[in-house]
């Protein structure tokens, strides 16, 4: 039982004593005095015994970090919904700290949120805070990145091992079906990452032909570390075919190592994940090849309304909540606006 049903009960059984004391008075009693006596009670009860406008719902909200634009048209999404509705919002950016994240936790439970949602950091070190909100009633929603299933509520976003494994699929086709690949990924601990992994796994083991020559972490997630990263990789496999990245802050560095280097991007076949406005300017000029969009701004929507369902004392009817995501190449970029890349405007 949640917060608010828990006031709810107890609110409830408060006006059931209330009843059951009023009407216990003895029989013996004339009937003309009782009717002098509640009209008196009536005369005399002051205003504010009127029944209480229940307080707002409050959501917590907890992303991994608000230098990812996906997080920001989320969050954007979030608080639109939340006018509307009513819905207050208590918003607290990770900053890529499991430490601070869990604290910010932490002080949401305390403060007696009705329900949270969260992108945590760390797949592991996120538990102890998610265990302390589902001890305290409030049920808690990942959305981005998550924990294992049972130490949440639900998980709120794209099947992300369906999409990696569609986008792996993608890459090699593009690839003409064989050649080296080179893999730059974040860094392992996040959810995402090991999810995207498993994606990229399947699809290879049906793609015996192409042959992944190496392995790289961008622990920042930073475009910087990924020119570096990609600098290293086209030195040590000048024949690689194909750069496959996390997101697209990698995807962007990758495009400009290789143009840095001379070489023609339209020669190595590129892919990542967020459908950034540099990224997607780069598949609309032929140099990045594929990048998917989570529809961010609708996504940050339907965590909001999952969790205020939840507070209500409904929960989903799934553990995953599964949201769209959309593929953006050279077929679709240079037709599609912000809007509907957010996810904030129809695709039709």
């Amino acid at each position: 039982m949640n917060r608010r049903m828990w006031t709810g009960a107890v609110a409830a059984v408060s006006m059931a004593l209330v009843l059951a004391g009023c009407s216990g008075s003895s029989s013996s009693e004339s009937s003309e005095p009782a009717a002098e006596s509640s009209a008196a009670a009536s005369e005399s009860a002051p205003a504010s015994e009127a029944p209480a406008e229940e307080d707002p719902i409050t959501i917590g909200v907890s992303f991994y970090s608000q230098q990812i634009p996906l997080f920001v048209e989320m969050l954007e999404g979030v608080n639109d919904l939340a006018a509307e509705m009513g819905v207050e919002i208590i918003f607290a950016d990770g900053g890529g700290s499991a430490e601070e994240q869990t604290n910010q936790i932490e002080n949401m439970i305390t403060s007696g949120v009705d329900a949270i949602i969260a992108s945590p950091v760390d797949a592991t070190a996120m538990v102890p805070a998610y265990q302390s909100a589902m001890e305290a009633g409030i049920p808690i929603f990942s959305a981005a990145n998550k924990v294992a299933d049972e130490f949440e509520s639900g998980f709120v976003g794209p099947d992300l091992v369906g999409y990696a494994t569609q986008t792996m699929d993608r890459l090699v086709e593009c690839m003409g079906g064989a050649g080296e690949l080179v893999l730059i990924t974040g860094p392992p601990q996040i959810s995402f990452v090991q999810l995207q992994q498993m994606g990229w796994d399947a699809s290879l083991a049906n793609h015996p032909d192409v042959t992944v020559v190496q392995t790289l972490v961008d622990e920042d997630l930073s475009t910087a570390k990924a020119v570096d990263l990609a600098n290293a990789a086209l030195t040590a496999n000048p024949n690689v075919k194909g750069i496959m990245s996390s997101t697209d802050n990698i995807g962007v560095g990758v495009v400009q190592a290789i143009k840095g280097q001379g070489i023609d991007p339209t020669t190595i076949c590129t892919a990542g994940w967020d459908a950034q406005p540099n990224a997607v300017e780069l598949v609309k000029e032929g140099s990045y090849t594929l990048t998917l969009s989570y529809l961010g701004y609708k996504w940050g929507q339907v965590a909001l309304e999952t969790a205020v369902a939840a507070a209500n004392g409904q929960m989903p009817e799934s553990h995953y909540v599964v949201t769209d995501g959309l593929f953006i190449d050279n077929a679709n970029a240079a037709t599609l606006t912000p809007e509907q890349i957010s996810g904030k405007a129809p695709l039709s």
